[in-house]
């Protein structure tokens, strides 16, 4: 349902009985002659030893050079929802049910770091950010790598307003990224793998102590991760394109409903331009014959043209047609529609994986220990 959370709470609302704790002292922030005249940071990341006795979250505390003291300051709480609970975000909450377990089990972590705060304050807390996410279970004759190798091969950069896309790790995590949101489609087991031998800046994540050995002794599953990283800048435009309504609180984000919404809308919107991948290349004559069916006045050379786009991007991916055979603007956007229009009604297997990923969404059923443990749930996962 939802991970990684930062919340922001006013200087009010919590005690700090520890500040040596915190890297500078924050009892620094009282000095007016401390810092360089902009913001000035607190940090408090629990050590390992600490991190020995379960998980807790980071804590930053912020002054800003101007205004009053009760304004001036405040505290950034980040911490990831289910680790508080489980241990380990293999695990889903169980939609709003969870909400007090999670206000509970953060005031009991924030106590053991020596802050007082109230469960109002918490629950009403402003979010900086938030993270929805799903572990979609796959069977284990489908990779994950694959579906993100076919992920690759999509041109959303421009669609989703991105200015990054990263592919890592040899193919097993997708990251799109833009300046107010992230969304990172990866294989989870894969990544706890790769912490694990090279380190947390390997990974997607950041705090993997508690998950090492999470399955020790098991075979392994095939976990797809989807996780949408929102600030709430993103967010606030995102919840009005969905038409909700919703408070930008812990309480009115903490949601199921808005979640399985917001997962939704991006990989749908991801997954739009699976059409190329449907087109049947395999035989020049077939593919001939359907572009004349939906094109009988294209003349030879454009017939050849519109053969050659979709044979390299299916090769190649969408953007890598693009570069490869140097099409401006309008011959692209011209080819892309053309070949939108030739997509078989007959789905290749790999739409199977991709509806089943789709149907898991919207069914939105928290995964739990069971489930990436069981052989026969397992089973059951491989034959729908």
């Amino acid at each position: 349902m939802l991970d990684t959370i930062a919340i922001n709470l006013q200087r009010d609302d919590y005690i700090i009985h520890l500040p040596e704790r915190f890297t500078p002292h924050v009892g620094a922030l009282t000095n007016p002659l401390f810092g360089d005249g902009g913001i000035v940071k607190c940090y408090y990341n629990p050590t390992k030893a600490e991190k020995a006795q379960g998980y807790l979250p980071r804590i930053t505390v912020f002054k800003k050079p101007f205004g009053d003291w009760a304004s001036a300051v405040w505290m950034k709480i980040e911490f990831s929802a289910p680790k508080l609970i489980f241990g380990n975000n293999f695990e889903e909450l169980n939609g709003n049910e969870g909400f007090d377990s999670v206000i509970k089990a953060l005031l009991a972590g924030l106590k053991r770091m020596g802050i007082e705060t109230t469960y109002e304050a918490l629950s009403d807390a402003r979010v900086a950010a938030i993270h929805y996410s799903k572990n979609v279970l796959l069977a284990r004759d489908t990779p994950c790598y694959l579906l993100i190798q076919t992920l690759q091969k999509l041109d959303i950069s421009a669609k989703l307003d991105l200015n990054q896309t990263d592919f890592r790790n040899g193919g097993q995590m997708a990251k799109y990224h833009a300046s107010t949101f992230e969304i990172a489609i990866y294989d989870k087991v894969k990544d706890l793998e790769q912490a694990r031998k090279y380190g947390a800046g390997r990974g997607a994540e950041t705090d993997y102590d508690c998950q090492h050995d999470l399955f020790a002794g098991q075979k392994t599953p095939e976990v797809l991760r989807l996780e949408v990283r929102l600030k709430s800048r993103k967010l606030k435009s995102l919840i009005k394109t969905l038409g909700v309504s919703r408070e930008m609180t812990l309480k009115g984000l903490f949601c199921a409903s808005l979640s399985r919404a917001i997962l939704m809308y991006y990989w749908e919107e991801i997954t739009k331009g699976l059409y190329v991948l449907n087109i049947d290349t395999g035989s020049c004559e077939k593919l001939i014959d359907n572009i004349r069916a939906h094109f009988p006045k294209k003349r030879p050379h454009t017939i050849l043209a519109l053969m050659g786009f979709v044979q390299t991007c299916q090769q190649t991916g969408i953007r890598g047609a693009r570069l490869l055979l140097g099409l401006n603007d309008s011959q692209f956007y011209r080819l892309k529609a053309d070949a939108k229009k030739l997509e078989q009604d007959t789905k290749s297997p790999r739409f199977a994986v991709l509806g089943a990923v789709k149907s898991q969404l919207k069914e939105f059923i928290p995964l739990i220990k069971q489930d990436i443990v069981d052989q026969d749930l397992l089973k059951d996962v491989a034959r729908m």
